[in-house]
């Protein structure tokens, strides 16, 4: 899953408790508009009458429609970047000493469980930088290099990443939130996939 890179922000950070709990509450709101009914569903009356606020209170923390989203991308980043950090700081040797299975739990387990626990980041997952694609997909490569060798890691790593992809990918496009669930499934697939190539070298 993609390390993003954190873009600047110009929405209003609230200080006080009382306002954090309001932008929060605000925030749910419109992450379950967007699971629910896409980015087209969003608007910020809409999001008022969800969150049980007044539209005076969602112009004090969001001017627009365009600001809430790039509010609620910069949560989705941070949430990814939090469990990714853990992932970079693995070392070369701990990565040749895993089985299938622990590998592809620490590249993709996390995401996956938290795409699945928060359908508006799978909303957003087409929303992200080129830059944070390539650096994930430069990481996927290292590490199934490292099990694999040169040529044949390159491969199962691209096709490890296409698989996951274009998972999240059907379970957006299809429209049907009950196709969903079907993004659990993507750690066993490449888990499968990785150990049946690891095998062919044993």
């Amino acid at each position: 899953m993609p390390i993003t890179k954190p873009l600047s922000s110009k929405v209003r950070a609230p200080q006080r408790a009382n306002g954090i709990r309001r932008r929060e509450t605000i925030l749910n709101a419109a992450a379950a508009i967007i699971s629910e009914a896409g980015i087209a569903g969003l608007t910020l009356h809409a999001t008022a009458r969800r969150a049980k606020s007044s539209i005076g209170s969602m112009y004090h923390f969001f001017s627009d429609k365009d600001e809430l989203l790039e509010t609620l991308r910069e949560k989705h980043r941070t949430c990814m970047n939090d469990m990714m950090e853990n992932v970079v700081a693995i070392n070369t040797g701990e990565w040749q000493k895993m089985s299938a299975s622990e590998v592809i739990e620490s590249l993709f387990g996390k995401p996956i469980r938290y795409y699945s626990a928060n359908p508006f980041a799978l909303e957003l997952h087409q929303i992200h930088e080129g830059q944070a694609v390539d650096t994930f997909l430069e990481l996927l490569e290292s590490v199934i290099t490292l099990r694999l060798g040169e040529l044949r890691g390159q491969k199962v790593a691209k096709v490890l990443y296409a698989i996951s992809t274009g998972t999240l990918s059907f379970a957006l496009d299809v429209r049907d939130t009950r196709q969903r669930p079907i993004i659990t499934e993507i750690p066993y697939v490449l888990e499968a996939y990785l150990a049946s190539q690891e095998a062919i070298d044993e």
